[in-house]
């Protein structure tokens, strides 16, 4: 019995031993396939901690682009109600220019109107242009950015339009005046011919000749000569129609009414026709006299030229 209760018998320790190796592995075993997984994890842990991390920068990335967007958009939508206001003060000033038509200093005022607004239009399409290249190079393009971008690129080119139109205008404005002006000058040059040529008439209606001499010096120079005598006997003095102008001065028949004569009145013969009606000899002295004429009208209306000789 001591072989059954007391020590034990060495099949059962060999028993033991072969229970315990085997646990002994599965524990070791165990412990091995415990490191792996941990190994694993860890690695997947690093793996996604990583792409966080990099989701992470892309979202920052991703609003500090949204955030910049954003500000482009309200930049360019700021400066599209500034075009609007800068518009409608160069339609105000086209209409102006409608009105008053020779102003040049209104038409340059308008024209660098227009300039500045085509500017602001340029520069505001750059900017547009700019955030849609940034956009669609992203990878993550903005659908909102996009549609509010092309929504403010149309109104931007409609602006664009008008300003045409109105450079259109302006351009066809200063045709018109530049075709007004040409008018005027043709008409001014019209005029000024017409004006000369009245005043050329009217010198012409209103200028006379005359001419006051001896006998002797009219007869020399060819004025006059004496008709009709016989072995000198009778005969009367005319004018031949020569026009000497040593002999004769210039006069104004509506101002010059009155003909100094150094000769007196007994000694003054008129040889030219005027009708004895419309003027008279006075008078002024033992030397002297004068031819006043009382009827320019009809003094004047057969002769522009008046002969006064004297004895």
């Amino acid at each position: 019995m001591k072989g059954l209760h007391g020590n034990p018998r060495p099949w059962n320790r060999f028993r033991l031993s072969f229970l315990v190796l085997p646990l002994g592995a599965a524990l070791l075993a165990g412990g091995c396939a415990s490191k792996s997984e941990r190994d694993r994890l860890q690695a997947e842990q690093q793996r996604l901690t990583a792409e966080n991390e990099k989701l992470s920068m892309s979202l920052e990335s991703l609003k500090a682009e949204s955030a910049e967007a954003n500000a482009t958009l309200a930049d360019v939508q700021k400066g599209l109600e500034d075009i609007r206001a800068k518009e409608l003060t160069a339609i105000r000033s086209s209409l102006r220019v409608a009105e008053e038509g020779k102003s040049s200093g209104r038409r340059d005022q308008l024209q660098a109107e227009i300039a500045t607004i085509r500017e602001a239009i340029h520069q505001n399409l750059v900017k547009l242009a700019r955030l849609q290249k940034t956009n669609q190079e992203s990878g993550v393009r903005l659908a909102s950015v996009e549609k509010l971008a092309d929504e403010l690129k149309r109104s931007l080119e409609e602006k664009e339009a008008t300003v045409a139109e109105l450079e259109k205008r302006v351009g066809d404005l200063s045709n018109t005046v530049k075709e007004q002006a040409a008018s005027l000058e043709e008409k001014d040059a019209t005029i000024h011919e017409g004006e000369t040529r009245i005043a050329e008439t009217t010198k012409e209606l209103h200028t006379a000749f005359i001419a006051v001499a001896s006998k002797k010096d009219l007869r020399k120079s060819g004025v006059v000569e004496r008709r009709g005598d016989i072995l000198g006997v009778g005969g009367r003095w005319i004018e031949t129609g020569k026009f000497d102008p040593a002999m004769f001065r210039e006069v104004d028949v509506t101002k010059d009414l009155s003909v100094d004569i150094p000769a007196p009145a007994k000694s003054v013969r008129v040889v030219t026709s005027q009708p004895k009606a419309s003027y008279q000899i006075v008078s002024g002295g033992p030397k002297a006299s004068k031819l006043e004429v009382k009827d320019p009208a009809a003094f004047w209306k057969g002769d522009r030229y008046l002969v006064v000789m004297t004895d």
